[in-house]
């Protein structure tokens, strides 16, 4: 059987006006799914609360199915986009492969603290590594579930995963797609509650905990001031958040664990958390993990 390609075009975006017209374009074009990265060596470290800016010049790029019309899929696209942007559409064809087979291929076992908790896709087999006792955390390829490689993660899991939990109550705040709160459940939290501002972010965590069969532990929601006081609070966002929501966390908890902060912005939490003991608790790539205890 002849193998086919996947149809990928892409354009380039002056700003984030471009380029959400750009992905607009390439949705009502038949593209299944659509991404943007930097067209430049531009990195964002600190957006501004309730936005999600892009870099000033971007890349859209839309997927299309194995079987589409690439004919017609451009005279759609160019149908929607005005004339001066037809010129710029760019075509890549993208040999169809085994996906699950490639991401298991890309992304192995991860343990922290020593054994302690083990992050691995389903079909990893852990006989011979994991402890009998260890805490598993399992993936499955295509879910949104962040894997635990980004430096803020996984000091946040070496920590949690090296400090006992029993028995406490933990608040994930900002939890993404769950792995935290989570990995906090399977590490004998009783209880454990998650909030996003991401719809689609509550949705995942809902489906992961399920998955990683503690969902009777955890109580996912989209309204964090209906949760009370909990033990501990951990919080894996950015710098401007950890600053803004200070007068938040404090309804909830009088111990917390910071990561998404560059070790250059260290300074700036100690300024805002004047009333705590702060202890750099770890570190990895210019990225640092706090642990901060009301005085």
């Amino acid at each position: 059987m002849q193998q086919k390609d996947w149809l990928e075009l892409s354009l380039i975006a002056n700003g984030d006006d471009e380029a959400l017209l750009f992905e607009t374009a390439l949705e009502l074009a038949g593209a299944i799914a659509t991404t943007a990265t930097s067209a430049s060596e531009e990195e964002i470290f600190e957006p501004e609360i309730g936005t999600t800016p892009l870099w000033k010049k971007s890349k859209i790029t839309g997927l299309f199915a194995l079987d589409a019309d690439k004919t017609q899929v451009l005279e759609n696209l160019k149908t929607v986009l005005a004339e001066e942007y037809a010129h710029a559409i760019t075509e890549n064809l993208l040999a169809d492969c085994d996906w699950i087979r490639a991401w298991l291929d890309y992304f192995q076992p991860i343990s922290f603290a020593a054994g302690n908790l083990w992050v691995a896709a389903r079909e990893h087999d852990l006989s011979g590594k994991a402890d009998e006792n260890a805490a598993i955390l399992r993936l499955d390829p295509g879910l949104a579930f962040g894997t635990g490689t980004h430096p803020s993660t996984a000091l946040c899991l070496e920590y949690l995963a090296g400090n006992n939990l029993s028995g406490k109550t933990v608040f994930d705040y900002g939890s993404g797609s769950g792995i935290l709160g989570i990995a906090c459940a399977l590490l004998g939290a009783k209880k454990v509650y998650q909030t996003d501002i991401d719809p689609q972010a509550i949705q995942a965590s809902c489906e992961n905990a399920e998955k990683n069969n503690v969902a009777d532990k955890i109580t996912v929601t989209a309204k964090p001031e209906t949760v009370g006081e909990v033990d501990l609070l951990v919080a894996n966002i950015l710098l401007e958040p950890l600053c803004a929501l200070k007068s938040e966390f404090e309804k909830h908890a009088c111990e917390f664990i910071f990561a998404g902060i560059l070790e250059r912005q260290e300074e700036v939490i100690r300024r805002n958390y004047p009333n705590y003991q702060i202890a750099r608790v770890a570190e990895k790539d210019g990225w640092i993990c706090l642990r901060l205890i009301k005085a």
